[in-house]
């Protein structure tokens, strides 16, 4: 509690109000929200399952970076700033597009299509500008403030998707009963509204200057190793994220919940989030970021295992689901601060962008094919084709734990001094 204390000190009130306003673009304009959606319009449960992570697939351009800071000679905040200006606000269309839809002035396969443009395009925009900004923190904060901040700023994100995910599960029922589509229009046109602030407080963060990207080490460097054992494991990762089928999918599909329940698991799932990233970020900042990034894939890796007992025909199958969900919440809560901690402790300013760019190509194909792969499958639909995907990213989470490297210290995993 000490270091929350110490997070919340004044000089950090542009950061924890950014955390806010990301917060609340996350969870309302992400799969939480843009499942149910696409399945009341009519998308089948694999083409919902895409569309709702076009933005991952979209951050490959993030390849671009180095060359646009070569001809913006360095201006990481400009870039920043450009894409989070049109990708942060995305939630005010993506209102609209739905208002259209439940007017009766748009057919929905079109609807679908406008909503898939927005994600893919807006999203993608945000979600490079989002990682983007983690190297600009990396830039401009020492790294013991670093170590402190960084992992509660995802804490302070996470919580608030927990307290707007609750209510909105409680009431979304009542409301598509009331309005039928209206509804989902409601939280995207918060999330638009979160989106403006976002990039009005992106731009009252410290500069952090000129910033070039180095495109190769003139040697190797004490911790390239560790850099692409890293690498490889997080491609495994992406690979078991793009095979593990979405729960709320699951729950409506397989299931015959109502959004409401679904919602209500990516609700729990954030409130879990928080929990877990209070005791993992005090962890991190003095312990092992490479053992606790192994513990993160045989958590999840259990959870999709035993979500195998969720079947239709089984009464406690809801209930299975939510523990599954929690599970899953604690270990990617783990797995993505160990993992950012890692890489930060590994390599250190434009080194970080270096890294993110170099494998990002990677990390997006391994998370593509798995996703193609999950689609595939869950054409036979129903109970098996998901068994199926359940028990194979499972199995990718228990190799990615095996191949994960340990560290053979606690807490000095990081670069030497006199490159900092």
């Amino acid at each position: 509690m000490g270091d929350w204390r110490a997070f919340g000190a004044r000089r950090y009130r542009p950061f924890q109000l950014l955390a806010v306003a990301q917060g609340f673009i996350g969870v309302l304009t992400g799969p939480a929200i843009t499942i149910p959606l696409l399945l009341a319009l009519g998308a089948h449960p694999a083409l919902a399952t895409i569309l709702s992570v076009l933005p991952v697939l979209g951050t490959t351009a993030q390849r671009l970076v180095p060359t646009l800071l070569d001809r913006t000679e360095g201006n990481l905040r400009g870039l920043v700033l450009l894409a989070v200006t049109i990708g942060e606000p995305r939630g005010l269309i993506l209102a609209a597009i739905v208002c259209w839809a439940a007017a009766g002035g748009l057919p929905h396969p079109v609807a679908i299509g406008l909503l898939a443009l927005v994600v893919g395009t807006q999203g993608s925009l945000g979600a490079i500008g989002y990682g983007l900004l983690q190297g600009w923190y990396q830039i401009i904060l020492p790294d013991e403030e670093r170590r402190l901040i960084g992992p509660r700023l995802s804490g302070v994100t996470l919580g608030i998707g927990a307290v707007v995910l609750l209510p909105l599960a409680i009431l979304i029922d009542g409301w598509v009963h009331a309005i039928g589509l209206y509804a989902y229009a409601v939280p995207y046109a918060i999330a638009g509204a979160a989106g403006v602030a976002a990039a009005v407080l992106e731009r009252r963060l410290p500069s952090p200057g000129r910033v070039r990207v180095p495109r190769a080490k003139p040697e190797p460097g004490a911790n390239d190793h560790r850099l692409r054992r890293l690498a490889g494991v997080l491609m495994l990762a992406s690979l078991a994220g793009g095979l593990s089928p979405f729960l709320t999918v699951y729950a409506i599909s397989v299931l015959g919940t109502g959004p409401g329940f679904a919602i209500a698991i990516s609700a729990v799932s954030s409130a879990t989030l928080v929990a877990a990233s209070v005791v993992f970020s005090s962890q991190l900042r003095r312990g092992s970021s490479s053992r606790l990034l192994r513990h993160s894939f045989l958590i999840r890796g259990t959870a999709l295992f035993v979500a195998l007992a969720a079947f239709p025909a089984n009464p406690l199958a809801p209930a299975i689901l939510i523990v599954v969900a929690i599970l899953l919440a604690v270990g990617d809560t783990a797995g993505q601060l160990s993992a950012n901690e890692r890489l930060y402790r590994l390599a250190v300013g434009p080194s970080v962008i270096a890294f993110q760019v170099r494998f990002v190509l990677a990390n997006v194909g391994c998370y593509t094919a798995g996703m193609v792969v999950a689609a595939t499958v869950m054409l036979l639909g129903g109970f098996p084709s998901f068994a199926i995907l359940f028990g194979s990213a499972g199995t990718v989470r228990f190799l990615a734990a095996r191949y994960t490297e340990l560290s053979d210290r606690r807490s000095t995993e990081t670069v030497p001094p006199a490159n900092r």
